[in-house]
């Protein structure tokens, strides 16, 4: 059986669609800087270009079905405290936004991710 692509970016007229999958084995971090890439690459690729994000999370489910601390705060806190100033719209599990302002452009060179006292780039 083949492994679904992991990452895809789609060029339309008027916007580009980023697609990505966290697999169950990935946790936040990588999850994080992979999806900064993401959208680093499209607006390489298709500068200024509405860019519009659709997310799936395998697995990273608790018990009762919701999703764990890491896949929570992924899409809480980093994608819509974080990411949602460079993207026109996010579809991933727990939510569906639209950015009510302009998307922003000038995405930062680099993710540094800090947990704790310790910084990751």
């Amino acid at each position: 059986m083949a492994r679904k692509q992991k990452e895809r970016i789609q060029a339309g007229a008027d916007a580009v669609a980023l697609y990505h999958i966290v697999y169950k084995h990935e946790e936040f971090e990588e999850s994080a800087q992979a999806l900064f890439k993401l959208i680093q690459r499209a607006q390489s690729l298709s500068p200024g270009k509405r860019r519009i994000l659709y997310l799936d999370i395998e697995g990273h489910r608790n018990s009762d079905g919701s999703f764990d601390n890491d896949m929570f705060e992924l899409q809480d806190e980093f994608l819509l405290g974080f990411l949602s100033p460079y993207l026109s719209e996010i579809h991933c599990p727990i939510f569906n936004a639209a950015n009510p302002k302009s998307q922003e452009n000038d995405l930062p060179p680099s993710l540094i991710v800090k947990d704790g006292q310790n910084a990751k780039k």
